[in-house]
C-alpha cells in the first residue's frame, strides 16, 4: 500500500534532475473566489508584518481535543469526495524496538477495525467503486502518514460509512495476533523486492544527506530485524503513543454541503481522547556539516547518472505571514532565473549536462536546503558538475542582469493571472493536498484571489540589489557542502 518514499527521494537525489523551479510551481490550485475581480496593485501597500488569512473558500477548523479539519465543497469532479485523515507521525518517531513499525500500522489499517472485518473494509470500497490501490491508498514518511480514501457521494449511506472508516483508522485498529503475522511476510516481501538499486543506494545518501541525525536512521521501510522479531506489543505502542488527534486532520473536499461535512467530522472525531500523559512530540535535529564531503555512489543496476551539490541544511523561516510569502516570491524567481540559465547551458551543441536545475526546499518539516543537480550528458560528471560550480559561483558573484529579472517577473505575474482566470478548474484532489501541506508544513492557504493581489502588489516592488543579495545568502562562498 505505502508509495516508496525513500525510493523517491534516492532517485531524486541521484537518477534524476530536479525538476526546473517554473513559475508555475509556486502557484498552487485555490477555490474559486467569490469576488468578480482582484484589487489590483495601486491598492495601498500590504503590510508585511500581517498575517495571511485563511481564504474564503475552505473552512478551517479544530475540536476540543486538538484535531483539525478542512472542509470545502467543489464539484469537480461531481459527485465524489476526498476524504484524508492526516497523522503527523512517521518513522522518525519510532523506538528502537520499532523501526519500520510506523509503515506497518498503515499496513494493518486494512486488516481490520473496530467496524470492518479483515477484508470486509476492501471488498465493501471496492463494491462501490472504490479500487484498492488506485484510489484507496495510504503512505508513511519520515514524518506523517496519510490516509487517501475518494468516496461517491451519489448515496448518503455512502459518505456515513467512509466518515466511519476514517474514525476506525484514526483510533479503532484491530492488531489482531494473525493479521499480524500474515502481513509481517508481506512487509518482509515489500523490503526484499526494494532492495535494487536505489535502496543499495539509499543506504550510502542518507546518512551523508541527513548528517549522521536521527533520520538517517529511520528510513520508513525499517530495518529486516525489527521486523521480523518485534512484538505486538511494540506495534499497538506506537499507535497507541502517535495517533491522537492533537496530532491528527481530516481533511474533506468534493461535492458535499460543508455544514453537513462538519456534522460528520465531530460526529465521528470529537469524542476522541489524547492519552493522558502524552508523549511529547520530537523533531530531530540535523547538525551543521563542518566541512565539505564528497560521495561516489555506484551499483551496476542504476538507470542512470547524476551529479547533486547539496547546500548546508537551514531551518525553515517563518510562515504564515505577508512577508513570509514575499519571501518565497523571492525565492521563486531566483530559482527560474538560475535555471534558465542553466537550460541554456544543456541547449548548447556540446552541452555540459542533459539538464540541469536547482531548488531550495524542505528537507523536513523544520529543515531546507539549496541544491542544485544535473543528468550526465556525453561529456561526463567533470563537465557537468563544473558547470554546476560556476553557474552557481556566477549569481553568488555577479548576481542577475535587470532584463532577466523583468523577464522572470513579468513571467510570474502572468502565471498567477492565468491561475486567477482559470481557477473554477481545479479537482478536489489538489485541494486536499494542498490542505495537507498546510497542516504538515504551513503552507498559506489564503486562495487565489489573495494569492494573485498580493502578486500584484509585492513582485513590482522586488528589485535587483535584494535578488543579487539573496544570491549571496542562498549560495555561501564558505560552507559545508555535499
Amino acid at each position: 500500500m505505502s508509495k516508496n518514499f525513500v525510493r523517491g527521494l534516492c532517485l531524486a537525489a541521484l537518477l534524476c534532475v530536479q525538476s526546473m523551479a517554473g513559475l508555475a510551481a509556486t502557484v498552487s490550485a485555490k477555490a474559486p473566489a467569490a469576488a468578480a475581480s482582484v484589487t489590483s496593485r495601486t491598492a495601498a501597500p500590504l503590510r508585511l508584518d500581517a498575517p495571511i488569512p485563511v481564504g474564503p473558500q475552505v473552512k478551517v477548523g479544530k475540536l476540543a481535543n486538538g484535531l483539525t479539519y478542512y472542509i470545502q465543497r467543489n464539484a469537480r469532479p461531481e459527485r465524489k469526495l476526498e476524504l484524508r485523515l492526516v497523522v503527523k507521525a512517521g518513522s522518525i518517531l519510532e523506538d528502537e524496538d520499532q523501526r519500520g513499525l510506523a509503515h506497518f500500522v498503515e499496513h494493518m489499517a486494512f486488516n481490520g477495525s473496530t467496524n470492518f472485518r479483515k477484508h470486509e473494509l476492501v471488498s465493501y470500497l471496492q463494491s462501490i467503486g472504490v479500487g484498492f490501490g488506485a484510489d484507496l491508498n495510504a503512505y508513511t514518511s519520515f514524518d506523517e502518514t496519510v490516509y487517501i480514501l475518494p468516496i461517491p457521494t451519489d448515496k448518503p449511506q455512502h459518505v456515513a460509512k467512509a466518515f466511519q472508516v476514517l474514525e476506525d483508522w484514526a483510533h479503532g485498529l484491530r492488531f489482531d495476533p494473525d493479521a499480524i503475522e500474515k502481513e509481517r511476510g508481506i512487509v518482509l516481501e515489500e523490503l526484499r523486492l526494494g532492495k535494487g538499486a536505489s535502496d543499495r543506494m539509499s543506504k550510502q545518501i542518507m546518512p551523508a544527506i541527513f548528517n549522521g541525525s536521527k533520520y538517517a536512521e529511520r528510513l520508513p521501510i525499517g530495518t529486516e530485524e525489527v521486523l521480523r522479531n518485534f512484538k505486538p506489543d511494540a506495534l499497538t505502542r506506537f499507535y497507541r503513543d502517535w495517533y491522537r488527534p492533537d496530532l491528527m486532520a481530516v481533511v474533506v473536499v468534493g461535492d458535499i454541503e460543508p455544514l453537513a461535512a462538519e456534522k460528520l467530522v465531530k460526529a465521528h472525531f470529537a469524542h476522541l481522547r489524547n492519552p493522558a500523559p502524552a508523549r511529547p512530540r520530537p523533531y530531530a535535529e540535523i547538525p551543521a556539516r563542518q566541512a565539505t564531503e564528497a560521495l561516489v555512489v555506484q551499483d551496476p543496476e542504476a538507470t542512470g547518472n547524476a551529479v547533486l551539490i547539496r547546500y548546508p541544511v537551514q531551518p525553515v523561516h517563518e510562515a504564515g505571514t505577508i512577508r513570509a510569502y514575499r519571501d518565497d516570491l523571492v525565492q521563486a524567481l531566483f530559482s527560474s532565473m538560475l535555471n534558465q540559465r542553466l537550460q541554456e547551458l544543456s541547449q548548447l551543441p556540446e552541452p555540459p549536462f542533459m539538464g540541469a536545475g536547482s531548488s531550495l526546499g524542505k528537507l523536513t518539516p523544520r529543515y531546507r536546503s539549496y541544491n542544485a543537480s544535473a543528468a550526465l550528458g556525453p561529456r561526463g560528471a567533470e563537465a557537468a558538475l563544473t558547470a554546476l560550480v560556476e553557474e552557481n559561483e556566477r549569481a553568488r558573484r555577479h548576481g542577475f542582469g535587470a532584463q532577466e529579472l523583468e523577464r522572470v517577473k513579468k513571467n510570474m505575474m502572468r502565471t498567477y493571472e492565468q491561475a486567477w482566470n482559470e481557477r473554477a478548474k481545479s479537482d478536489s484532489g489538489t485541494y486536499a493536498a494542498e490542505y495537507i501541506r498546510n497542516f504538515l508544513q504551513d503552507e498559506a492557504i489564503p486562495g487565489i484571489e489573495t494569492e494573485y493581489r498580493y502578486v500584484q502588489n509585492l513582485v513590482p516592488g522586488i528589485t535587483q540589489a535584494e535578488m543579487n543579495a539573496y544570491a549571496r545568502s542562498t549560495i555561501p562562498q564558505d560552507s559545508g557542502k555535499l
